[in-house]
């Protein structure tokens, strides 16, 4: 099967990247899409947010995962004069697009859709200091992390998740 054809009943459909055609129509409606880490690798993630709209069931959810670009990290190093792409993260080289989490937020709602949740998840601090990742940093600075995200999402949060339903 692929990307092309509708999956069969009971069987959940995986799109690998490039393979979502906005146009495509299906058989039935999903009761859940995921764009996880997906839409910043796109040129324009709006026409392909606006067909999730239409191939989600009334009831169905949408899953979105999008790197926070106003993280306190990239915040420093902008009025430090940089703005240096990286293999991953945040500033990850292949990122097409950046958002904050009023404009990840807009750009959901402007396909048809309205959040009924947001999350910001902590830095993975561990990836950038390895020492981090062992103890008897780990727990410490996963916890710290943690809770500087739920206490200023749009400054330390990694990046947001968005939970939305057809309007």
């Amino acid at each position: 099967m692929d990307a092309s054809t509708p999956p069969p009943p009971g069987v959940y459909h995986r799109w690998v990247a490039g393979a979502a055609d906005p146009a495509a129509e299906w058989e039935r409606p999903f009761d859940a899409i995921v764009f996880a880490d997906i839409l910043e690798h796109l040129a324009d993630p709006g026409p392909i947010l606006r067909a999730a709209r239409r191939w989600l069931a009334p009831e169905g959810t949408l899953l979105v995962s999008l790197p926070n670009v106003a993280n306190a990290a990239v915040r420093l190093s902008l009025l430090a004069g940089r703005f240096e792409y990286a293999d991953r993260g945040i500033l990850d080289r292949t990122h097409l697009r950046f958002f904050t989490r009023r404009s990840a937020r807009r750009a959901i709602e402007a396909a048809g859709f309205r959040i009924t949740g947001v999350r910001a998840t902590p830095v993975p601090a561990e990836l950038a200091v390895a020492a981090f990742a062992r103890p008897p940093w780990r727990g410490a600075v996963r916890a710290l992390s943690a809770a500087a995200a739920r206490l200023r999402p749009t400054l330390f949060g990694y990046q947001f998740v968005f939970v939305a339903r057809p309007r």
